[in-house]
């Protein structure tokens, strides 16, 4: 009877499968609060080891950096595009946040949801560092987004909790 349940618990371990390792990207998957994947990026996204580094907020001596944070309670499994200063769009999920290094000054961050786009400004100095928030909200008959209206201390709260899906410098 010892040896099987020796057996068992060995076998148990076995089933784990292995952490995930920090140093890989791949696509990352939003899943429900019970683990089933709802919608995963078409692209890889940065390692864990650049989420953990990019969550330090440390500040670029060269550039203005920007963290733009997809975290709320109510949103849900859409994909929404967010193009710095006219650039490329870069699609975010459901507790996500991309960072950005500009140049020193002001710059347009916009974002696009259903064929209707939302921009907000942000500038800075190099050496700052700011957070800004898209908000969203799902419901059965209606999905809206706008840019959330919050203290930056707060929306740095939410980052911590997001996961880096872009790392992107903007010249």
């Amino acid at each position: 009877m010892i040896a099987a349940l020796a057996a068992i618990a060995a076998l148990a371990g076995c089933a784990t499968p292995p952490p995930p390792d920090p140093a890989a990207k791949a696509p990352h998957c939003y899943k429900t609060n019970k683990g089933r994947v709802i919608a995963c990026t078409s692209t890889p996204v940065p390692s864990l080891n650049a989420d953990a580094e990019a969550k330090r907020f440390a500040p670029d001596p060269n550039a203005l950096t920007v963290y733009v944070v997809r975290r709320n309670w109510g949103d849900g499994r859409n994909f929404v595009k967010v193009y710095p200063d006219g650039g490329p769009g870069i699609e975010t999920l459901p507790d996500t946040m991309i960072r950005f290094k500009f140049k020193p000054g002001e710059h347009s961050i916009a974002f696009e949801f259903e064929g209707k786009r939302q921009s907000t400004t942000v500038q800075g100095r190099a050496g700052d560092v700011r957070f800004v928030r898209v908000d969203g909200t799902v419901w059965s008959w209606k999905s809206s987004y706008e840019w959330a209206q919050e203290p930056e201390t707060e929306i740095r709260e939410r980052a911590l909790k997001a996961r880096l899906v872009a790392d992107v410098t903007v010249r």
